[in-house]
């Protein structure tokens, strides 16, 4: 499972939660996605050429495909 963090962009309310992807996560709450600005928390990565010995880690933009193709 992921964890996603959910914004509904109209009411102004953030959610957390974990589901198996972003629209789930939406469906899960009942917002649309199209209204929803969504991250998911990426995991760090152990990564020895970079200086701290690690990489990635914390939350990223998610957008569905159907919503790019949309705009």
């Amino acid at each position: 499972m992921k964890t996603y963090r959910l914004y509904h962009r109209i009411r102004k309310v953030f959610r957390q939660l974990e589901a198996e992807s972003a629209r789930e996560a939406c469906q899960r709450v009942g917002w649309d996605i199209a209204d929803t600005w969504v991250r998911e928390l990426t995991p760090v990565v152990s990564d020895p050429s970079s200086e701290s010995g690690h990489r990635g880690g914390g939350w990223k933009n998610v957008t569905p495909k159907e919503i790019r193709l949309r705009r």
